[in-house]
């Protein structure tokens, strides 16, 4: 089995952060999921470092992709704040505008070689309360599994899910 791939997730509430990683961990902790014509062994991580906001992203992303170990005593980080690996993808809920999608990207420029997924606004939303934050995991973990499949892995680029 693959060492664990871990990623880093951007929202705005720590609800949402808690129900985004719960709803990671049961398929992606040492799942092996056939996509196409590929077996693919993939273990998640889940999710080592929360953002709440686009300042904080400007300033914790580009060290974590850097390998840089933050401060584990961040009582706000819901993550599981293992560091010993640099994330494979950064993934922003809905509430990341363009303006705060550019912001956290613009401190990143020339630093980052992993996928950054956002919420693609031409699909539909589920709708909020029970279920939401299941139903938008799904879809992250759609858009993931698709470029594992492809191999955009270690390169740079904006993919919606």
């Amino acid at each position: 089995m693959p060492d664990p791939m871990p990623i880093i997730l951007c929202v705005k509430s720590s609800t949402m952060a808690t129900e985004c990683i719960d709803n990671f961990q049961p398929e992606y902790e040492g799942a092996v999921l056939i996509f196409a014509t590929h077996l693919l062994d993939l273990t998640f991580d889940i999710v080592i470092h929360v953002i709440f906001s686009a300042a904080a992203g400007a300033l914790d992303i580009p060290m974590l992709l850097r390998g840089e170990i933050l401060s584990p005593s961040d009582q706000h980080n819901l993550g599981t704040k293992n560091y010993s690996k640099a994330p494979v993808a950064v993934i922003l809920g809905r509430m990341y505008d363009d303006a705060n999608f550019a912001e956290m990207r613009e401190a990143c420029k020339g630093r980052s070689n992993v996928p950054w997924l956002r919420q693609d606004p031409s699909k539909p939303e589920p709708p909020l309360g029970n279920g939401f934050a299941e139903a938008m995991v799904e879809r992250m973990k759609a858009c993931l599994s698709n470029l594992v499949a492809q191999g955009r892995f270690n390169q740079d680029g904006v993919y919606l899910y």
